[in-house]
């Protein structure tokens, strides 16, 4: 293998890092979007309970505060399955494209 081969095999191996980098960005961007919709949820269930129920719970305070745990919920197993398929992605990459003494993916990476 020549040395300009191995220099375009190393360009590529690093354009696929760092794209599964972004992608894993990206998962956090997502849950943090997901918790950060849940917690105005919480919020808005809350403040009226607060203002303008009285004390009192009703069907909005409910449905405001099941909807607020929801999007928690989900935004938590979204994050969980998409980094499992990252790392995966990840560890068959080291296996089919890289020679075995060089590492291209790191559990720290992603």
């Amino acid at each position: 293998m020549t040395q300009k081969e191995k220099d375009k095999l190393k360009l590529e191996a690093l354009r696929t890092k760092l794209s599964i980098r972004q992608t894993a960005m990206s998962c956090e961007r997502s849950l943090l979007s997901y918790i950060r919709t849940a917690c105005v949820f919480v919020s808005l269930a809350f403040t009226y309970l607060k203002i303008a129920s009285y004390d009192q719970f009703d069907a909005f305070v409910i449905v405001m505060f099941v909807i607020g745990l929801f999007f928690l919920a989900f935004g938590v197993i979204e994050y969980v399955i998409a980094k499992r398929k990252t790392k995966r992605i990840g560890k068959h990459i080291d296996k089919e494209f890289l020679d075995s003494n060089e590492r291209f993916y790191e559990e720290d990476d992603i």
